[in-house]
C-alpha cells in the first residue's frame, strides 16, 4: 500500500517529473516506500545491458552473473561490423523502439561479422521467438537493414535515374501543399524539414524491387517508402501502419 501512496504522490505533483524522468516514477516510488518501512535490500550483478561496444565473452549468457538482459537500447552497427557510434540509428540496427506501431518481420538479418556475442545473442532470441510463435503476423516493417537514412548525396541522386528525375520537383501530400526534393536528400513539408534518398531493401513492396526503384521519405518522426508513376504522381507507404498517401506533382 505505502508503494502505491508513494506512486499516486509523486504522480499528482507535476514538480517530481522535472527532476527525474517520469517513466520511472514508479520505481522511485518502490525505493521511498520500501526505505520508510525499513525494507532493506541486497544489491547484486543482476542485468547485462550491452551495445555494440560490449566486450561480452561467447558463453556469457551461461557462465555470466547476470540474470536479466536488459535490451532497452538499440544495438547499432555499420555492415562492416564496427560499431555505428552513440544515440544515433545503425545500417544493422536491432532496436525495440522500431516496433512501437507494428510488429517486427519474420525476417531480421543476422548481425554483421564482427559483432559481439550479446548481439547474436539478442538477435537469436528474436528469431526464436518469432519463429516459435504460431500466425506471426506480417509485418510492413523493416528488420535490421535499412532504418538509417542520412539524406542522399547529390552524387548518389545522380547515380539514381529516378532521384536524379525527382529533385528540384514539388509535389501535394494527401492533397496538401507541398513536398519538396532539393538537392543533398533535404526535403520541406508543411510539418517541417525531412530527409530523402533511394530506399534500400524497402519491404513488402514489389514495385520496388530492383531494377525498379523507389525513394525513402522521412519528415515529422514517420518514415515512409515512395513509389512514382512518373511524371506525375506518386504513391507513399508509411513503414510501420502501412498507411497510404498519394501525391501529385506541382512543378
Amino acid at each position: 500500500q505505502q508503494w502505491l501512496d508513494c506512486s499516486y504522490t509523486l504522480r499528482g505533483s507535476p514538480e517530481p517529473a522535472k527532476i527525474i524522468q517520469d517513466w520511472v516514477l514508479e520505481m522511485w516510488a518502490y525505493a521511498i516506500a520500501s526505505a520508510s518501512i525499513g525494507i532493506r535490500h541486497k544489491v547484486m550483478i543482476m542485468q547485462i545491458e550491452p551495445n555494440a561496444y560490449a566486450r561480452t565473452q561467447e558463453g556469457f549468457d551461461k557462465y555470466g552473473k547476470e540474470y536479466i538482459f536488459h535490451y532497452t537500447y538499440g544495438i547499432e552497427y555499420k555492415l562492416d561490423g564496427s560499431p555505428q557510434g552513440y544515440n544515433t540509428i545503425g545500417e544493422w540496427s536491432l532496436d525495440k523502439r522500431h516496433y512501437g506501431g507494428a510488429y517486427p518481420p519474420k525476417e531480421l538479418d543476422p548481425p554483421p561479422e564482427g559483432a559481439n556475442p550479446s548481439t547474436k545473442f539478442l538477435w537469436r532470441a528474436w528469431k526464436d521467438a518469432i519463429d516459435s510463435a504460431q500466425n506471426w503476423p506480417d509485418s510492413n516493417a523493416m528488420g535490421t537493414v535499412g532504418w538509417r537514412r542520412e539524406g542522399a548525396t547529390d552524387a548518389e541522386i545522380a547515380a539514381s535515374p529516378l532521384a536524379s528525375k525527382v529533385v528540384g520537383s514539388s509535389w501535394t501530400w494527401a492533397g496538401i501543399k507541398k513536398l519538396t526534393f532539393h538537392s543533398g536528400g533535404k526535403l520541406t513539408t508543411p510539418w517541417g524539414e525531412g530527409k530523402w534518398g533511394v530506399a534500400f531493401k524497402p519491404k513488402g513492396l514489389p514495385e520496388c524491387v530492383p531494377p525498379k526503384e523507389c525513394l525513402y521519405v522521412d519528415f515529422s518522426a514517420a518514415a515512409h517508402h515512395v513509389s512514382f508513376d512518373l511524371p506525375d504522381s506518386f504513391t507513399s507507404t508509411r513503414i510501420g501502419d502501412g498507411e497510404v498517401v498519394k501525391g501529385e506533382r506541382l512543378s
